[in-house]
């Protein structure tokens, strides 16, 4: 319960709003290059797959990469839109980096998979 505290009085605190925004803004811009990495990565003749399983696993990651990569876009993009940090888009943001990181663990349980 302390971090949502925590959370609440950053939030109304005006003088920590605009760094707060920056600070969401800033990790959503470096989640984003870590996508196109990863994206990059994915795309390598290395992680071919050898059996259809691991061919359904690669295609469903590579939707969510692109699904999480148009997200995280118009995330950035509402977020410079807004003065004021809302708890919406910022709920939103913790989302997708909790997201980034799901995508992160399944490709690498898939690349255990594939080598095995």
């Amino acid at each position: 319960m302390k971090s949502v505290q925590t959370i609440s009085r950053n939030l109304i605190d005006r003088s920590s709003i605009g760094s707060s925004i920056s600070h969401c803004v800033l990790k959503l811009e470096r989640n984003k290059k870590d996508l196109q990495q990863l994206e990059k990565q994915f795309g390598s003749y290395i992680y071919e797959p050898t059996t259809y399983s691991l061919f359904a696993k690669s295609e469903a990651i590579k939707r969510s990469i692109i699904s999480l990569k148009n997200n995280n876009l118009e995330l950035i993009s509402a977020l410079k839109r807004e003065r004021d940090l809302k708890i919406e888009l910022f709920e939103k943001t913790l989302l997708q980096i909790r997201s980034f990181m799901e995508i992160k663990n399944s490709v690498n349980e898939y690349c255990k998979q594939l080598r095995y």
